[in-house]
Parts: structure tokens; sequence; C-alpha cells
């Protein structure tokens, strides 16, 4: 169902936003944000997952402890913000009502 080329991953919504405000503000950002942001299984229910286009992290990973690896927690937070300005920005010019959709 993806267009392609595109590489969607969804990210909890709560948690993106949280990362974003303290890559804003420079402060830390732990190994346990970067967990919740990426393994939902972590997270209530009713929480809202979105997607982000992997595409904009620039380079491939295997999976998000790779990227953790490489790096580190404050860069994978980065990728992943990178990824949903991606996202954002429908580069391919998607129309709406078939991109992905945010869930629960």
């Amino acid at each position: 169902d993806e267009a392609p080329g595109q590489a969607i991953f969804y990210v909890c919504k709560k948690s993106l936003a949280a990362l974003q405000e303290k890559l804003k503000k420079g402060e830390e950002i732990s190994q346990e944000a970067v967990n919740e942001l990426a393994f939902p299984d972590a997270i209530a229910d009713e929480e809202i997952m979105v997607p982000v286009d992997m595409r904009g992290v620039g380079q491939e990973f295997d999976d998000v402890e790779q990227m953790v690896e490489k790096l580190g927690a404050k860069g994978t937070a980065e990728a992943f913000v990178r990824a949903r300005e991606y996202f954002d920005a429908n580069k391919d010019k998607e129309p709406e009502e078939e991109r992905p959709k945010e869930m629960t």
C-alpha cells in the first residue's frame, strides 16, 4: 500500500513532540525517551501513533537499535524528527487520501 520508496514507521505522537521540545531546548535525550517513541508496546493503547518517513533520516538502518548504536539517543531523536518533517513535506506529492494516517 506504500508508494514506491516510502519507508513508513509509526511513532508515538506525544513522545515525538516531547523529544522535539527537548531538542529545541538543548536538553539531554535519554535512551528511555527514544524507546518510548520507537517501541509502542510500552505506551497506552489510546496514544496516537503518527507516520514518519524514514527516508528523511538520510541513512539506512536495519532497526532502531542500530540507529541508537550509531547515532546515540540524541542523534536517533533528531533522525525521527527529520523523518516526520520528511513525511509532512510529502515530497512524492501523494494525494492526501492515500497517505498513511495517524492511528491509535
